[in-house]
């Protein structure tokens, strides 16, 4: 591409820039719309009885779905009852959003480089890069979480396992069942309460080690795309495991308690990771802004320059036998007393 090409290209860019763009508008509604709906979706599943939860027989004396968790092994030795899917649920949206908040926060306060702005619908209408970080990371985060729930929620109730402590959650009359051929359904729970017998019957997969997973998974993938400064070495590490151990920790008091299968936690581990991966790398870019192609092609000239500009000095000063100039090489502060005094005239 030519001088005059490139001139060209970039100041048609520039006078697209400058022009207010209604696209960013509309697009940014017809997405809302969609997070509106899917959280919607979510409400309706988890808290009505529109859509009908599968119901199989069991039998009284099933093994698999007759554990206590008064006589559970995590009793008495770390969690004296079942951790509250509230606290869960919480703490898989907060935290989150809360790193991503002091994460941007951080980036543009610190930042060397400028950051772009855009103009929307007119031309004072301007938002900050800042902003527009914000508002897509934690949009794409809330759409991921409830997307998340509906898949799981509809999982369930399409399975409708039953959950270990099932017996004792139904408070099932023994009696009634043994009379029965120990095979039963819910008319012999003396539990009435709909949502707990409807809470009895999905246990697959887990909800908790799902959310808890794609909490853990969507910040691992932060923290390593978007903190990328030389001075956070350890700080990234050190919340990447800290919290997947957290989300391993919640499936595991699942499984201890008996509240659910060790293939419910499993699935839900899967399915939370693969959205939370998916989201990051592939929708969200891996957190990278989107170099344009004028900026792409005025570094380019910048290092082309430099380039030149060094093979003349080599030329007059010589380039050492060590050190041969193949293609274009970026000159390195690390080499000899020569080198050095070199870097610093280019």
């Amino acid at each position: 591409m030519s001088g005059t090409d490139r001139r060209s290209t970039e100041s048609g860019a520039a006078k697209k820039q400058k022009e207010p763009s209604s696209l960013v508008c509309v697009t940014t509604f017809l997405e809302l719309m969609v997070v509106a709906f899917v959280i919607t979706v979510d409400i309706l599943i988890r808290l009505t009885n529109i859509f009908p939860l599968r119901r199989q027989p069991f039998s009284c004396a099933d093994e698999t779905i007759s554990r206590q968790t008064s006589r559970s092994q995590f009793i008495g030795f770390a969690f004296d009852h079942d951790l509250p899917d509230s606290i869960v649920y919480s703490l898989s949206f907060c935290l989150p959003l809360f790193i991503i908040l002091a994460g941007e926060v951080g980036l543009w306060a610190f930042a060397e480089d400028r950051q772009r702005t855009i103009r929307v619908l007119c031309q004072n209408c301007r938002v900050p890069q800042v902003t527009r970080r914000l508002v897509r990371f934690v949009g794409v985060f809330v759409f991921g979480a409830f997307t998340l729930m509906v898949f799981v929620d509809v999982t369930k109730l399409m399975t409708g396992r039953l959950r270990p402590n099932f017996l004792e959650l139904c408070k099932i009359n023994q009696t009634a069942c043994r009379m029965n051929g120990n095979l039963g359904d819910d008319s012999l729970c003396l539990e009435k309460d709909e949502m707990v017998i409807k809470h009895a019957r999905s246990s697959f997969p887990s909800m908790d080690a799902a959310l808890s997973s794609y909490a853990a998974m969507f910040i691992s993938t932060y923290v390593h795309g978007a903190l990328r400064s030389r001075s956070v070495r350890v700080l990234r590490p050190f919340l990447t495991v800290l919290f997947c151990m957290l989300s391993l920790l919640c499936g595991l008091v699942k499984l201890g308690i008996g509240s659910s299968h060790w293939t419910d936690i499993a699935a839900g581990f899967a399915s939370g990771s693969f959205i939370a991966v998916y989201l990051g790398r592939y929708v969200l870019r891996g957190f990278n802004e989107h170099e344009k192609t004028e900026r792409v092609f005025s570094q380019l000239d910048q290092i082309l320059g430099e380039q030149r500009l060094l093979e003349q000095l080599i030329r007059e000063l010589g380039a050492p036998p060590s050190l041969p100039l193949q293609g274009y090489q970026i000159p390195r502060a690390h080499t000899d007393d020569r080198w050095r005094s070199l870097n610093n005239k280019v």
